[in-house]
């Protein structure tokens, strides 16, 4: 049986709680627009006309959702005519239905896939240089080739924009060019905060699943402060799952058992715990209450501890060639086993290089699951891949999520 249409929408870009009675539209006739310039109130040109696009209406919710002046040149204009005030989409200029739905906070279209299914948040989070980005290259390569391939699942860009997004900020780099992603700007950069976007579609008859994947900052992490000031206390609240990155390189107590120079740390413990403190302030839970958004604990980089211990190295810190990270999944199943034998050694791992401190900062997630993974299979040099890509369990995080936490079953 299909899903109804739920009352509520949760927009993966302004991360709004959308009454869908209260949408707009987008109506597709290009006359509209026109004449509508042409016949509306003197109140509504100042509002909705535009001194440098005479032909275009101003797109004030979208304008100042990006923090732009509505009424200056760099405001966004649309040669669409936008509904408002609509229960059914009909345009009050040439009378047709509408079916292009508009977030009412931010002017972002609402799929018919993300109308029916609503669409799932996944939110990457870690500290500056863990490989969140690398990561989310890898991830959605391997989920549009491999995965879907094994699982017999369309994956697809929900929308041009993320195509174009995909592609030039991360397919093209790491891909294409062999080269180093640059670090992503903090969320104050409001117009690189839009999500990527993507429809998983199993052919079975009930529609495609819209996901969203949002690429934070490791710079936003300061403090529970600067989550809550940036709103990014917004998305994460609302997520349907965590990502928290480790890079286990960067842990004191690995660093000082391979023999390498001690360098300053992002505390792990505390960073999570922050993210715990906004969820449970966003969402009214008392601090005794488990966290009930999904927690994905990614130790990053994977590739260069799997290997025996050198001279003078304590094996602690290493994976080594006994690591049941070297058992492969059992294609085309999510085979839960294989994941749960992973969590528990790589929650040891932690439990004996990052300490107590942590593993207590994910128990407060009511469901949470410890993963390694490799994003580019090798270390770059300078930057350059010279190797090429060869991602490693990348895949994971997600079959766990798509199997324990979506609403629909996909595995």
């Amino acid at each position: 049986m299909s899903k109804k249409r739920s009352q509520r929408y949760i927009c993966p870009f302004c991360y709004g709680s959308i009454d869908m009675s209260q949408v707009h539209y987008a109506c597709n006739d290009p006359l509209c627009t026109r004449t509508f310039l042409g016949t509306c109130s003197e109140a509504e040109k100042r509002r909705y006309g535009s001194v440098y696009r005479p032909e275009e209406e101003i797109d004030v919710e979208r304008s100042e959702f990006l923090g732009l002046d509505p009424y200056g040149p760099a405001a966004i204009t649309t040669k669409s005519h936008i509904i408002r005030g609509s229960v059914d989409g009909k345009c009050e200029i040439c009378s047709n239905r509408n079916t292009d739905k508009l977030c009412p906070r931010c002017h972002q279209i609402i799929t018919k896939a993300a109308e029916r299914w609503g669409t799932s948040i996944y939110v990457l989070i870690g500290s500056e240089s863990a490989g969140k980005s690398h990561y989310l290259a890898s991830l959605i390569e391997t989920l549009k080739s491999s995965y879907a391939q094994e699982f017999d699942t369309k994956v697809t860009p929900t929308t041009a924009n993320t195509a174009d997004k995909f592609d030039r900020e991360y397919r093209n780099t790491v891909f294409d060019g062999g080269r180093c992603l640059p670090p992503t700007p903090t969320y104050e950069d409001v117009l690189t905060r839009d999500p990527l976007l993507f429809d998983m579609d199993k052919g079975d008859g009930d529609g495609a699943r819209t996901v969203a994947f949002v690429d934070t900052s490791g710079r936003d992490l300061d403090s529970s402060d600067k989550l809550a000031s940036l709103n990014i206390s917004t998305y994460i609240s609302g997520a349907a799952g965590i990502m928290f990155f480790i890079d286990a390189l960067r842990l004191p107590s690995v660093r000082s058992k391979l023999g390498l120079p001690a360098e300053d740390c992002p505390d792990a413990a505390a960073a999570l715990n922050y993210v715990a403190e906004i969820i449970r302030d966003k969402n009214r839970l008392k601090p005794k209450n488990p966290v009930e958004i999904p927690l994905a604990v990614i130790v990053t980089k994977c590739d260069l501890l799997m290997r025996p211990a050198a001279a003078g190295e304590d094996e602690d810190a290493l994976f080594g060639p006994e690591s049941s990270l070297h058992i492969p999944r059992e294609q085309g199943s999510a085979d839960m086993d294989n994941i749960a034998l992973v969590g528990t050694e790589v929650e040891e791992y932690l439990r004996r290089n990052a300490g107590q401190d942590l593993l207590d900062a994910v128990d407060q997630f009511e469901n949470h699951q410890y993963f390694a993974v490799s994003a580019l299979g090798g270390a770059p040099a300078d930057g350059v891949l010279k190797n090429g890509v060869a991602p490693f369990r990348v895949e994971d995080p997600m079959i766990w999520f798509l199997n324990t936490t979506e609403k629909r079953r996909w595995l």
